[in-house]
């Protein structure tokens, strides 16, 4: 676990970047926001962090906890907010509305960056809602947790951890790009640098499509099952469905703002699993080789990325 523990050790950014984030502001005080906080206190390039969230009990618990060092009222008072940096760390419903009904707070030479799940429509509404001095830059950190609430955040939760940021032109990127970038590395992330139509795509494979299988099972046996059924239940089935516990709440915003790459990725696990039925009927069982193997190399490849050995 060395590289883990690179990754997560406290890096001081660079002078530009300490001068430049100084005021951090937190939209959305939660798990992700909550861990960033303190990730971005911990590599040292901040000297105050302010908090706001519909939900006011939250705010509370950041400050009592140290999380954050005050409320932010400005986004209430209609004053401008004087931070440096906006991190959006809202569900990507509230991350919508915050845009559309909040962009004029911010102050000229602002960053604002977000940590929503989709990027096509944050990223479209951020262009149109935000003022020309006020830059936008689209993330989204691959890290999470089953435990909600900022009470769960974890100063190491993005160590190691892929972080998406939108770049317009990778070949030229601009500075505001170049410095969330390096905080990105300064939290432990590893940036990852796509556009908002790649971003929404490949999620659909790799987390929202798994999302909606996993639902899907924990359905199919909810319907079907006897008393036997869970009983016998082990560890693999609960690994396999532990996704579902996931709340719609957060789920119905993902699927709204990327149903059409979401729908191709189930068409092509639906072809798959096609195959595999074809197979288990017929008693074709050299193909269903041949499809066990190709996802035990895949399994493979993910299990050494994420030892950091990239060979």
């Amino acid at each position: 676990m060395q590289g883990r523990q690179d990754a997560c050790a406290p890096r001081l950014s660079p002078r530009f970047l300490v001068m430049h984030f100084s005021r951090i502001v937190i939209v959305g005080v939660g798990l992700i926001g909550g861990s960033f906080a303190l990730a971005a206190r911990r590599a040292g390039f901040v000297d105050g962090i302010t908090g706001w969230d519909i939900d006011k009990e939250a705010l509370n618990e950041a400050v009592s906890r140290g999380i954050i060092d005050g409320i932010e009222d400005t986004f209430d008072t209609g004053k401008v907010c004087q931070a440096d940096l906006v991190y959006l760390a809202a569900p990507v419903g509230a991350i919508l509305n915050f845009l559309r009904n909040r962009a004029n707070s911010m102050k000229p030479g602002a960053v604002v960056t977000d940590a929503g799940s989709t990027k096509r429509e944050i990223c479209r509404v951020a262009a149109e809602a935000l003022p020309e001095r006020v830059s936008f830059v689209g993330g989204h950190p691959m890290a999470g947790s089953h435990n909600a609430g900022v009470r769960h955040a974890n100063v190491d939760l993005f160590c190691g951890a892929p972080y998406a940021l939108v770049v317009h032109r990778p070949e030229a990127r601009s500075a505001n790009e170049a410095a969330v970038e390096e905080l990105v590395r300064a939290i432990g992330g590893r940036p990852v640098e796509v556009s908002a139509e790649e971003h929404d795509q490949i999620v659909a494979r790799v987390s929202h499509a798994p999302q909606l299988l996993a639902t899907a099972l924990a359905c199919a046996a909810a319907r079907h099952r006897s008393e036997a059924d869970l009983r016998l239940a082990g560890s693999g089935f609960a690994e396999m469905v532990r996704l579902a516990a996931s709340s719609w709440s957060m789920w119905e915003d993902i699927c709204r703002t990327n149903a059409d790459q979401i729908a191709v990725a189930l068409d092509e696990v639906i072809s798959e699993m096609d195959g595999v039925r074809s197979s288990v009927a017929g008693g074709e069982f050299d193909g269903l080789r041949a499809v066990f193997e190709e996802a035990n190399e895949l399994v493979r490849r993910l299990r050494s990325s994420a030892d950091g050995d990239d060979s």
